[in-house]
């Protein structure tokens, strides 16, 4: 069983190195056999063009030859040899990493001279293309062989050879396959899959930029949003060109730094310098002190006095070095803390700036979650006022159904009640004529039953009367109750309201009352009356009494 051919690749830093191929069994014994037949091939290409080249090289010019004589050996042999020749030069200059590009023309021409002479060699057409396409064999087996060789110096050497666009893509996409042919070929970029991918990062940069910009997005787009666009086109990737302004500013405040540095060093250097120079003339002091009281001592040894100013000449040079000593430290302490002091300058300018960039993307969190919320309340509260004013139209639309029922039915009852009272009336006539018949019938009887019907006919119509009023009544406070289970609480408690004035009079109903009552806030309670007298007014019931001075029934 055999596989195909796989290739085996290591990591090395950011880049791919391939390895040699993996060869299966079988695919190792078609190599072999691929390798012998070419063998063939060539062997028989070489020696065809050899003897056609030979034979035609010696015959005389009378007989079509080139009249080479006894070295037509050396046509046949100089050509083949040199395209053998040179193409093996050029392998060797690959492998010795000093490749000459017009060096491999060099086989390339003798292989045109080669297929042009055998050409010449056939007396037919079928003649002519047997001898070149023979000569063609081997010339391509050969080319064909350098180039695996220089493949494999290439593979041995880690480099990638620059892959190429397929012949589709630059059918269907000319100008892009064009731009990316020219990123890797500029950049040296070898894998046509990453300069793809680099150029779709650039399509889709530019395709943000115009969605935030339009159409003029080129002059209205800032130059830090521009400068990333350029960096793409110098085959960068777009992470690299994002974070190249970043780059540059840390390199710069390194250099920054480095300067700071470089400076305080040679501030330090400059001190010791001057330091150095003060020992070296407080030691010349010292030597001139020293040589002075040598001096008198010499020429007085006797006196005591000389002795004493050479002892002070000598306490006051080792306080002057004591002094410069302490200089020296001090100095150099400065500079060292003046050093530590740029690095902590340094490191809180870092931990600023990282700061603030944490407090900026924080403000643009709380900014836009803040925009959210209220363009959240703001829709909950459209939404709330829009559920009010249907809620308010409802209670209005069943206010006013409500009372045309109750219109309607006080206009029944009436009606109903003219309309009991007639029958009654017909009734009682009827009554009456036929209690006349009876009563000349039977005058006494007829009399005193007459009289006990009538008494009677009264009361039944009395109670008669009372389950009526008593049922419309019930239909009433059923309307009324329906009409008022369909209000608002507001309007409920401003009709509470209303029923209080027509029942105890409008001074006796106070804010501080309703208010008490309802169990509402003052201003809640005077929206509450005023809606009251509103409805009083409606329906005629408003007591025209004065408030504070101005009649409530124009208010």
């Amino acid at each position: 069983m055999t596989t195909a051919p796989a290739l085996t690749e290591k990591q090395e830093g950011e880049g791919t190195v391939p390895t040699n191929p993996t060869w299966s069994r079988g695919e190792k014994w078609l190599l072999r056999a691929g390798i012998a037949s070419g063998t063939g091939v060539g062997t028989l290409g070489l020696a065809s063009s050899y003897r056609a080249l030979e034979k035609k090289a010696a015959a005389p010019i009378a007989a079509g030859g080139w009249n080479w004589g006894g070295q037509a050996w050396m046509l046949p042999v100089g050509v083949d040899l040199g395209i053998l020749t040179f193409s093996v030069v050029n392998l060797l200059l690959i492998k010795a990493e000093r490749p000459l590009g017009w060096v491999k023309w060099v086989p390339r021409i003798l292989t045109i001279v080669t297929i042009v002479l055998n050409w010449q060699t056939g007396a037919t057409l079928e003649g002519k293309l047997g001898h070149a396409a023979l000569a063609a064999l081997w010339v391509v087996l050969s080319e064909i062989a350098g180039h695996l060789y220089a493949a494999h110096i290439g593979r041995l050497k880690g480099r990638r050879e620059m892959e190429r666009i397929r012949l589709a893509r630059w059918l269907h996409h000319p100008i892009s396959s064009a731009r990316i042919n020219r990123l890797m070929k500029t950049w040296e970029i070898p894998s046509y899959t990453d300069a793809l991918e680099r150029d779709r990062q650039r399509m889709v940069y530019r395709s943000t930029l115009r969605q935030d910009y339009g159409r003029l997005w080129r002059f209205k787009s800032s130059e830090a949003k521009l400068q990333p666009l350029r960096l793409l086109g110098y085959g960068m990737t777009l992470e690299e060109a994002l974070g190249e302004p970043g780059r540059q500013e840390t390199a710069e405040e390194l250099r920054t730094q480095q300067r700071d540095l470089q400076r305080a060093a040679a501030r330090v250097q400059k001190v010791e310098a001057e330091s150095q120079v003060r020992v070296k003339e407080l030691e010349a002091e010292a030597a001139k002190v020293r040589a002075a009281g040598n001096l008198k001592a010499a020429k007085a040894e006797a006196d005591a006095a000389a002795s004493v100013a050479v002892q002070q000449a000598e306490a006051d040079l080792q306080v002057r070095q004591a002094e410069a000593e302490a200089q020296i430290k001090r100095v150099t302490a400065e500079a060292q803390a003046k050093v530590k002091e740029l690095q902590d300058e340094e490191l809180a300018r870092e931990a600023e700036r990282a700061r603030q960039h944490e407090k900026t993307q924080l403000a643009w969190e709380a900014e836009r979650n803040r925009l959210q919320q209220q363009k959240a309340v703001e829709e909950r509260a459209t939404a709330v006022e829009a559920r009010r004013e249907e809620i308010e139209a409802e209670a209005r639309a069943a206010a006013d159904t409500a009372e045309e029922r109750r219109r309607e039915q006080e206009a029944t009852a009436a009606e109903e009640k003219a309309k009991q009272e007639a029958a009654e009336a017909r009734r009682q006539a009827v009554e009456a004529a036929l209690k006349a018949d009876e009563a000349r019938v039977k005058k006494a009887e007829a009399e005193a039953r007459a009289q006990a019907l009538e008494k009677q006919a009264a009361t039944d119509a009395a109670a008669a009367e009372a389950a009526r009023l008593k049922a419309a009544q019930d239909q009433m406070k059923a309307a009324e109750a329906e009409a008022e289970a369909r209000l608002s609480p507001v309007e409920r408690d401003a009709r509470k309201v209303a029923d209080m004035i027509r029942a105890e009079g409008l001074d006796a109903v106070t804010l501080a009352r309703i208010e008490s009552t309802l169990g509402v806030s003052m201003g809640t309670a005077s929206g509450r009356r005023k809606r009251a007298l509103e409805i009083l007014r409606e329906t005629g019931d408003l007591p025209t009494q004065r408030l504070n001075g101005h009649d409530l029934a124009r208010a």
